[in-house]
């Protein structure tokens, strides 16, 4: 009885255990005259003077609430708590995993920034280079490429390096000897008075000293010789053999091609034609029948209109420049896009028509 007593105090002062508690609803259970001695003896106790003593009313309301109260405090499942060394070890795994996850991502990311970075082309800057033979006798320029040059006193030489990745750009005044390092893929142009020299991998010598001349002498290899529209001249490609040298006379027109290495044989030389130079079409808020009508006399080609009146392009206009060497194709969208216009282009004319 005492057990059951011991038991009760403690859950009145909420001090009992879940294990207590268990074993007081067993003893409630198994001996029910004890638990209503101990009430009895428990209420007279603590019985004020004056009132009356504990009737089996108030032992049955006493009762119920102790019975309550036990409901209200089921035994709930006990928690399962991890020693703290397993603790450590499972946020160490945890920080392990995070720290990987974070690393992996970083490096993958590092890497595919860096194999993006590699995938770029990188290209060197290009530094434009002037040299001038300013002495009395030849300098050696060695090139970037491997390339020599041999440049004659009062020469000059304009360029970048390294040269870009389609070709070997050189201009030059005056007279020099280019050694070429062999690249196929990389032409090597020499530019003098208008005029081009295209080698491969060889040796020749461009010399533009005299007025109105320009000479190319072919000591090795193979190069060509075309015309650019800087000389006015219109002359077919000349091919140059081991041997060969051309010289352009700029004032009379005339080409020739001799055997330096054989200069008794006799060459008759060959004219030049010139080349019609074009002015740019220049428009300033010019009504679009004035700019058709310009079109059509530049290009030789007839212009009609399609649901539109000629009236209507007097009040539509055009402000604009097109270059002498600008294709027909190239301007006509300009210029019609520009004003809701569209074309047809046929061999000898053109149609215009409002857009849809």
């Amino acid at each position: 009885m005492n057990e059951i007593k011991e038991l009760i105090d403690k859950f009145w002062s909420k001090k009992i255990s879940p294990g207590e508690q268990e074993k007081l609803f067993e003893l409630i259970n198994e001996r029910p005259a004890d638990l209503k001695t101990i009430l009895r003896d428990d209420y007279v106790k603590r019985l004020p003077l004056g009132e009356e003593k504990i009737t089996e009313k108030r032992f049955q309301d006493l009762l119920s609430k102790l019975h309550v109260r036990m409901d209200n405090q089921e035994i709930q499942p006990k928690a399962k708590i991890l020693p703290l060394y397993n603790w450590i070890k499972l946020v160490a795994a945890i920080l392990i995993v995070v720290l990987g996850a974070i690393f992996y991502i970083y490096r993958d990311g590092t890497e595919r920034k860096q194999e993006s970075a590699d995938n770029i082309p990188k290209f060197k800057e290009e530094i434009l280079k002037q040299p001038y033979n300013s002495g009395n006798s030849a300098i050696l320029i060695n090139l970037s490429d491997g390339s020599r040059v041999i440049l004659q006193p009062g020469s000059s030489l304009s360029y970048y390096e390294p040269f870009d990745r389609k070709s070997r750009n050189i201009s030059m005044k005056g007279e020099a000897t280019f050694k070429v390092a062999k690249d196929k893929h990389h032409p090597f142009i020499v530019s003098a008075n208008g005029f081009t020299t295209t080698a491969l991998g060889t040796e020749f010598t461009v010399n533009t000293n005299k007025e109105d001349r320009v000479t190319v002498k072919l000591q090795e290899g193979k190069v060509v010789v075309r015309t650019t529209a800087e000389s006015a001249m219109a002359m077919k490609d000349v091919y140059l053999l081991p041997g060969q040298q051309l010289s352009i006379n700029t004032k009379r027109k005339e080409k020739v091609v001799i055997n330096f290495e054989n200069p008794a044989k006799p060459v008759k030389p060959q004219s030049i034609a010139k080349i019609p130079l074009k002015e740019a079409l220049v428009f300033n808020e010019a009504p679009l029948s004035r700019v058709f009508s310009s079109v059509s006399k530049r290009y030789h080609v007839e212009v009609g209109y399609e649901g539109i009146e000629e009236a209507e392009l007097q009040k539509l206009y055009f402000t604009g420049t097109f270059g002498a060497t600008e294709k027909l194709n190239g301007i006509l969208p300009a210029i019609c896009n520009m004003n809701g216009l569209t074309f047809k282009l046929a061999a000898n004319s053109i149609i215009i028509s409002k857009q849809k």
